[in-house]
């Protein structure tokens, strides 16, 4: 079976799409991405989004390594979060 999501335990880089993380409990989705405003690929940035059938605007926007983004990733994974599809906009 094929799986659409990267496994971040053997991923150590964002997909240029990035991926998308849900927290059910919190209420909460995470968007970790590349950021395309810079030619090198060294930032990520992270938008959080409250739990809504259709996503509006971030609630928090920050900018990372990408070193620290992969990290945050893999750990929130292995406190809970689970990977999702995109919200609908």
């Amino acid at each position: 079976m094929s799986n659409d999501h990267p496994d971040a335990s053997q991923f150590d880089q964002l997909p240029q799409a990035g991926v998308w993380l849900v927290n059910s409990q919190e209420g909460l989705f995470i968007h970790l991405k590349p950021d395309a405003s810079t030619e090198q690929p060294q930032f990520v940035v992270l938008s959080t989004f409250r739990w809504s059938p259709v996503l509006g605007q971030p609630v928090r926007q920050q900018r990372l390594l990408h070193s620290l983004g992969v990290e945050l990733w893999k750990n929130l994974q292995n406190t809970g979060w689970m990977h999702c599809s995109p919200p609908l906009r």
